[in-house]
C-alpha cells in the first residue's frame, strides 16, 4: 500500500497552523502588578517573566489538529494497493435468489446484482437493464481488484449478448441455475422504406425499385419525387437517381450515419475509394461502397436496366439488396452454458482509494470538541 497526493498544493494550507499559536500567545493570561503600602519602599523590582507559556494547551492541540486535517483534505490523499479479497457473487436479474444461495455457498461473499451500479442483492427491485449483459460483465471485471474471486449466477438462456463470448481478466465461476425457459419473443425488422429522388433519365429505374419494394412489403409506400424536391423524412434509405451532385444536406446526413444509395451517373466527391460489395454470377459489380470525407455511400455500378445489370432478373435480387441496405442485427440470445467468459484480458488499473469520508468525520468531531473546549474556557474566565 502506498500513499499519494492528488493535489499536493493543498499541503500549503499547513502554514495556517501558525494562526492558533499566535492567537494563544496574544490571549494568554496576563499578570497585573498591585502596589501594597507595606512594600512600596522596597528596592527590589519584580522582573517580568520572559519564558513562553501557552495557556489552555488542550484547546491549542485540538485547533492545530483540526487545521492539519483540513490541509490534508485539501491535498486529497489517495491510497494505492488497498487490499480487498472479499469474494463477489453477481446474480443476473431474473434468477431466483433462494436457488442461487443454495447453489453458491458463500457466507463471506458480497452478493450483488448484475445490473448498472451493481446494487447489493438486498435491493428491493432491480429494473430491466438496457445495458448488455456482456458489457456489464466487463465493467464488473474492471472495477474489481485482480485478486477478488468472482462467481456469476445466470439463468439457462442469456439475453443482452453482443455476438461474442465475454473475455475477462480473471477466471470466473460460471453457475447456471435451472429455471423454466422464458418464451422467446421473435421480432422481425420492418423492411426499410425507400425515399427516391430522380431526374428524367433516372425515372427509367423506378419500375424495378417499385418491384423491389413490393417484394419486401406491399404495405410499405414509396416516397418518390423529382431531384428538385428535398428529402423530408430522416428514416429509411435515401436513393439518389440523378446526374446532379448530391445536395450538401444529404451528404451531411450520410456523413452522420444515414444510408445513401446513388446512381452510377452521380458525380462523386474528390478523393473517394471504391470497394465492390456485390458482384453478380458473372463477376460484374452490382453495388459499390464509396468511402470519402462525406462518409460511406452505396453506388449502383451500372444503370438499372437488365441489359446493363442482368442481376435485376434474379429471383433473389430483392432480398440480396435488402441485406446490403439493412444488415440483420447481431444475435443477442444464447445458451448460458456455452457463454462462459474466457480469460486472458488485461487487468484494469484500479482507482486509488480516497479516505474522504473518514477525514470529514474526524474534522466534524474535532470541530465539536474545539467548540466545547472553547466554551469551557470562557466559562472559566467568567468565573
Amino acid at each position: 500500500m502506498s500513499l499519494a497526493w492528488l493535489f499536493p498544493a493543498g499541503l500549503a494550507a499547513l502554514a495556517s497552523l501558525l494562526l492558533p499559536l499566535l492567537i494563544h500567545l496574544a490571549r494568554r493570561d496576563e499578570q497585573r502588578l498591585l502596589d501594597f503600602a507595606a512594600l512600596r519602599w522596597l528596592a527590589a523590582r519584580p522582573r517580568p517573566r520572559r519564558r513562553i507559556r501557552f495557556d489552555d494547551w488542550p484547546l491549542l492541540l485540538v485547533r492545530l489538529l483540526l487545521l492539519a486535517l483540513l490541509a490534508l483534505l485539501l491535498a486529497r490523499p489517495a491510497l494505492h494497493g488497498v487490499e480487498d479479497a472479499a469474494p463477489r457473487v453477481a446474480v443476473a436479474p431474473g434468477v431466483d435468489i433462494a436457488s442461487a444461495r443454495r447453489a453458491v455457498p458463500g457466507e463471506q461473499a458480497q452478493w450483488l446484482w448484475l445490473a448498472p451500479g451493481f446494487p447489493a442483492l438486498e435491493a428491493p427491485a432491480v429494473p430491466a437493464s438496457p445495458q448488455p449483459l456482456a458489457s456489464l460483465l466487463r465493467e464488473l471485471d474492471a472495477t474489481l481488484p485482480p485478486a477478488v474471486p468472482l462467481t456469476v449466477v445466470v439463468p439457462p438462456v442469456l439475453d443482452g449478448l453482443d455476438g461474442q463470448r465475454p473475455r475477462l481478466s480473471r477466471s470466473v465461476r460460471w453457475q447456471v441455475i435451472e429455471a423454466a425457459p422464458a418464451a422467446a419473443e421473435r421480432s422481425e425488422l420492418a423492411p426499410p422504406r425507400l425515399h427516391i429522388r430522380h431526374d428524367q433519365a433516372g425515372a427509367a429505374a423506378l419500375p424495378w425499385l417499385r418491384a423491389v419494394a413490393q417484394a419486401w412489403n406491399a404495405a410499405t409506400p414509396l416516397d418518390i419525387a423529382g431531384d428538385e424536391q428535398p428529402f423530408a423524412d430522416a428514416d429509411g434509405i435515401r436513393v439518389w437517381l440523378s446526374a446532379r451532385p448530391v445536395p450538401a444536406a444529404v451528404q451531411a446526413w450520410a456523413g452522420a450515419g444515414g444510408r445513401l444509395l446513388v446512381d452510377a451517373r452521380t458525380p462523386l466527391p474528390a478523393a473517394t475509394q471504391h470497394l465492390p460489395l456485390w458482384r453478380d454470377d458473372g463477376g460484374a459489380a452490382v453495388i459499390e461502397q464509396v468511402t470519402g470525407d462525406a462518409g460511406q455511400w452505396l453506388r449502383w455500378a451500372a444503370p438499372l436496366q437488365p441489359a446493363a445489370m442482368p442481376a435485376l432478373l434474379d429471383a433473389g435480387f430483392p432480398q440480396h439488396l435488402r441485406g446490403l441496405l439493412q444488415a440483420p442485427p447481431a444475435p443477442t440470445r444464447a445458451w448460458a452454458a456455452a457463454m462462459q467468459p474466457d480469460t486472458g484480458a488485461a487487468a484494469w488499473p484500479q482507482p486509488a482509494y480516497e479516505p474522504v469520508p473518514w477525514l470529514v468525520a474526524a474534522i466534524a468531531l474535532l470541530f465539536l470538541l474545539e467548540r466545547w473546549l472553547a466554551s469551557a474556557r470562557r466559562r472559566r474566565g467568567q468565573a
